[in-house]
Formats: C-alpha cells, sequence, structure tokens
C-alpha cells in the first residue's frame, strides 16, 4: 500500500500563499527537472559531504519524530529513517512527492509522504513533532516575507516545547556580493551536472541547472540574506540560534555554499 497522502487542490491552488504569489513554485520543478534531480546531488557523495551533521544535531536536541517539510527526492528523509529517527515527508511538488516516494521504496524504508503546501500543514492531523526540517534553501521560494512569517509559525505549531527547527538556504549574501561557487563537495554533489547562475538581483535569484544530456533548467528564488532570515526565525518565535557556513560552527560568510541554521521553541 502507497504511503502516499495526497492534499486535494495544494499543487496549484495554493502555490501563491506559499510563494507570496511572486513565483510559482511546483510549476518549476517539471517532471522532467525532477527525473535529473538525483543526479545532480548523488546521494553516495552527499552523504558523504554532510556526515553526521543534522543527526548529531537531532540527537542532541532529543528529537525522535521529524517531520521533513521540504523533503524533495527524498534525500534526508531516507537518511534520517536509517539513524532511526520516525520520519513524515512533505513536499508542495506533486512531482517530488512521487520521486521521493519511489526513493523510499528503492530505499528499503518506511516514510508516510504527502503532498502539502507548508500553509496546509496542520498539528491536528499529522501531530507534534520533536523537530521540523526544511532543507535545500526551500524557504527561499517564498517571495513574500509576511508569508515566510506565516510559514515559520506554521512550523512552530507543528513542534512540541522545546522542539527544534533547521531550515538551510544558500549563501546569498556571497552570492549577492557577486562570490558565487558551488564547491560540490556538499550539497550538490553529482558532477556530471553543472550549476550557474542567471539573473541575481536584490529580488530575485536564478539558478540554472545543466545536464549531462545538455538539458537545462531553472529555479527562481528570493535571495534573502542569513541574517535576515535568522531575524524573521527569531521573530516568528524561535530562540537559541544557531548558524553553520557548510556545516561548520566557525565560518567565512563568503567562502560557504549553504547556511544551516537551528533554533527552538520554548
Amino acid at each position: 500500500m502507497s504511503n502516499v497522502l495526497y492534499s486535494n487542490d495544494v499543487a496549484e491552488t495554493s502555490v501563491h500563499a506559499r510563494t507570496g504569489g511572486d513565483a510559482n513554485y511546483s510549476r518549476q520543478y517539471t517532471r522532467d527537472f525532477v527525473d535529473h534531480w538525483d543526479e545532480l546531488i548523488d546521494w553516495q557523495k552527499r552523504a558523504e559531504g554532510e556526515g553526521s551533521f543534522f543527526v548529531d544535531l537531532l540527537h542532541k536536541s532529543g528529537a525522535r519524530r521529524v517531520i521533513d517539510v521540504s523533503t524533495g527526492s527524498g534525500f534526508h528523509a531516507v537518511q534520517l529513517r536509517k539513524a532511526g529517527f520516525y520520519v513524515v515527508a512533505c513536499d508542495g511538488s506533486p512531482t517530488m512527492v512521487e520521486r521521493a516516494d519511489a526513493n523510499f521504496k528503492k530505499h528499503g524504508v518506511s516514510i508516510p509522504i504527502r503532498q502539502s503546501d507548508w500553509l496546509e500543514l496542520d498539528s491536528r492531523v499529522l501531530g507534534t513533532f520533536d523537530a521540523v526540517v526544511c532543507l535545500g534553501s526551500s524557504l527561499c521560494h517564498v517571495f513574500d516575507e509576511q508569508t515566510r512569517h506565516e510559514v515559520l509559525k506554521r512550523f512552530r505549531s507543528l513542534l512540541k516545547p522545546g522542539g527544534l527547527l533547521i531550515v538551510d538556504q544558500r549563501n546569498f549574501q556571497a552570492i549577492r556580493a557577486g562570490k558565487f561557487k558551488s564547491s560540490g563537495r556538499y550539497y550538490y554533489c553529482g558532477t556530471s551536472a553543472k550549476v550557474g547562475l542567471g539573473e541575481v538581483s536584490d529580488e530575485v535569484c536564478e539558478f540554472v541547472y545543466t545536464f549531462s544530456d545538455r538539458t537545462t533548467f531553472s529555479l527562481r528564488v528570493y535571495p534573502i540574506l542569513p541574517a535576515q532570515l535568522r531575524s524573521e526565525i527569531e521573530l516568528a518565535g524561535f530562540n537559541q540560534h544557531r548558524s553553520y557556513g557548510d556545516f561548520k560552527p566557525i565560518y567565512d560568510v563568503m567562502s560557504s555554499d549553504f547556511i544551516v541554521h537551528s533554533a527552538f521553541v520554548s
């Protein structure tokens, strides 16, 4: 029996709530693009690059029940389930949900997954969790500040007292300063796929992905600065914020590919 739970009408009608109406998140992840996605990641190399970083953060917080609210093709959900956590996965893209469910079966793990907009996630339906993880720079699909605030509050509502939030983002401080790099050591580890930039401004950042068969796709996201995201996380009711550059607590903000934020609810 499939573990996929579909939230009807979410993919098309609530996408504007997720993005603030400034970009169409779901339609950017076409089936052809998603079919190429795991070539970009390279699961084995990514696991080696991350090591036990997320598992250690979760264990340190005492987490057992985790919801992966931006599961993508399912990489982190699989890693966390194999590490012994109870995991629920969701994503707003129906094509990503299908790919993740296929990957769960491929890796022999049982993970309930649902297609759902973030603002539709409801603790009365899902229960509460010890941790919410939102990875893959996914929150940057939300262009509108007020909508991001509502999304972060919804994440908070899913957490038990003392629960942990983990959010990551592309290092837009470096990118907006003209110092973009994609090392391939931590996140996008596939050697046959390339990541470049298209349009970059204070309002939008376009990533361009070129794969081994020469197909090219792009994603347009909001280039939120790390300090701004930290402020928004705290404004949504989280505290004890910490940040990491490429999984290191001490880092040069201009030489890190990704920034990871962690914070707790009281």
